[in-house]
């Protein structure tokens, strides 16, 4: 059956801000956390200021697509600014509603900080994060893209300064940087990131659909080939969300209703400073690879890591392509996406432990490798309902020869990923996802293994399972005791209302 559009919700473009379901086009993203000092000044400047909607982000983005059809490879000026607030700083600007005991808000009045204290997530002691330091919680965050620094220094000087003449004061910054041709897109592990994004149902101007089906009657329920159409309440509330429980993940849901009035057309935006020890992990991932016996499929450093991430350093699956490169399968092609883990049931090409199916197991089902067809759909339907709009991006310098040579992280050298999403749940996105998949042991299946990339296990050298894709036999697994990498150094949940929420404080 064709892509029924009419069903599909229509986003009023100029309201919501762009980075949510349009990203904001970028090569460099500068994040200025703050504190608000003057409520009333801040508020004042907020009527005033020139946020980057969806509807100027979907205008850039279509120019920059122009253009490269067009042969044309000077940059696009993409200047972008949008805001985020947490819980704190909105209860300052007097939201109404906000400072209330909804069940609804507890994840975001708590803040990250103390969800890591209270057990929900299994992050480092918050008194040894980097930002925020204890009882430094910031109230929000500016964040601001472009197509270099230069052009980011110029938007803050024409939209937030003067700094503290506006009722604010910088607390912490980040910069971020897209790596260098031929890495653009991949992060410091020279892993292609971002690869597998949602796509997401609804209609921006005109009645087009903002992810037109790649194949609209074939595949109607594709962006692209192996990319869902997800309904946007997801990312997006006020607006319809999936059905966990359904038979199949096309079935729409309920409304994703806001928690106060003020959160229509809004998301939660979560942060995460991910620090990566590269030297280290190359050393480790070498190691390990040389040291598995002769019981186990034997893996080169480059197969281990591969099976680790779950694809190839291209973007290419595994899953397509078991023990080498393929570039046909690599990102910007068509089918980078298009496989499901139900070709390899037992992980014996793909590990159960691979991030890319620690992270949306896809038509995998838990704690069974011979599903019938009526349990796919619907821990399909399930799996989909976890879904993230990623907006990451990396930062630091790349790494040096003499860190390579060495196998050592230089301390004065930091790199690593700017993670960020946004979810209309927290704790049944982003929190689920990091605790009952990434870091369990029984996901998707029992002694899995934890996630090696981004994994926060409590033990030093978490189990990782790998796979045998040269014999095909479960007991030729090999097992590992990985160290961890991937350093959480700070992270906090805001909220990113919609421009005319922001105009009404």
């Amino acid at each position: 059956m064709p892509r029924d559009l009419n069903a599909e919700p229509t986003f009023q473009t100029p309201d919501i801000q762009g980075d949510i379901l349009a990203e904001l086009p970028k090569r460099c993203e500068l994040l200025l956390f703050f504190k608000i000092q003057d409520p009333k000044v801040f508020k004042a400047f907020l009527k005033t200021l020139h946020i980057t909607s969806m509807e100027e982000c979907l205008a850039q983005r279509d120019l920059i697509k122009r253009r490269k059809e067009a042969g044309i490879e000077t940059l696009v000026p993409t200047p972008g600014l949008n805001v985020a607030f947490t819980h704190k700083g909105l209860t300052k600007l007097g939201v109404e509603g906000i400072d209330g005991k909804q069940p609804a808000l507890e994840a975001f009045r708590d803040g990250m900080a103390a969800r890591t204290e209270k057990g929900a997530l299994t992050d480092p002691d918050p008194a040894t994060w980097n930002f925020p330091r204890p009882g430094h919680r910031p109230d929000g965050v500016f964040i601001l893209t472009g197509a270099s620094e230069a052009e980011i220094a110029d938007t803050v000087s024409l939209r937030l300064a003067p700094v503290r003449g506006n009722g604010w004061r910088i607390l912490h910054e980040e910069l971020g940087r897209v790596r260098p041709d031929p890495v653009k897109g991949h992060e410091h592990f020279g892993y292609a990131d971002g690869v597998s994004q949602p796509g997401v149902r609804g209609l921006i101007a005109d009645g087009i659909p903002l992810n037109a089906s790649d194949d609209p009657v074939g595949n109607p329920d594709q962006a692209a080939r192996g990319q869902n159409l997800l309904w946007p309440g997801e990312f997006l509330f006020g607006h319809p969300s999936q059905n966990q429980n359904a038979a199949k993940f096309t079935e729409k849901g309920a409304d994703a209703e806001p928690p106060v009035p003020f959160m229509k057309d809004g998301a939660y935006l979560v942060f995460r400073r991910l620090a990566q020890l590269v030297p280290e992990f190359n050393s480790a991932v070498k190691a390990a690879a040389a040291g598995i016996g002769p019981a186990s499929d034997a893996a080169s450093a480059e197969l281990l890591g591969a099976q680790m991430v779950g694809r190839w350093k291209s973007g290419a699956p595994i899953i397509k392509s078991a023990t080498k490169d393929n570039p046909e399968l690599a990102e910007g092609t068509p089918d980078v996406n298009n496989f499901k883990f139900g070709e390899d049931r037992e992980g014996l090409v793909c590990p159960w432990a691979a991030h890319i199916r620690k992270t949306y197991p896809r038509d995998d089902v838990r704690q069974n490798t011979n599903p019938t067809d009526g349990e796919i759909d619907k821990a399909e339907a399930f799996n989909q309902t976890r879904r993230m709009l990623r907006r990451g991006i990396t930062f630091g310098p790349e790494l040096t020869e003499r860190e390579a040579l060495s196998g050592r992280s230089n301390p004065d050298l930091a790199r690593g990923l700017l993670f960020k999403c946004y979810v209309t749940s927290l704790e049944d996105q982003f929190e689920f996802v990091q605790i009952a998949w990434v870091n369990s042991d029984e996901f998707s299946q029992k002694g899995a293994g934890v996630d090696a990339i981004i994994g926060q296990s409590a033990q030093d050298s978490p189990r990782f399972v790998g796979a045998a894709p040269l014999s095909r036999a479960v007991n030729r697994k090999p097992e590992i005791n990985f160290g961890r990498f991937v350093k959480m150094e700070g992270g906090e949940y805001f909220f990113s209302p919609s421009i005319p929420a922001i105009r009404a404080l």
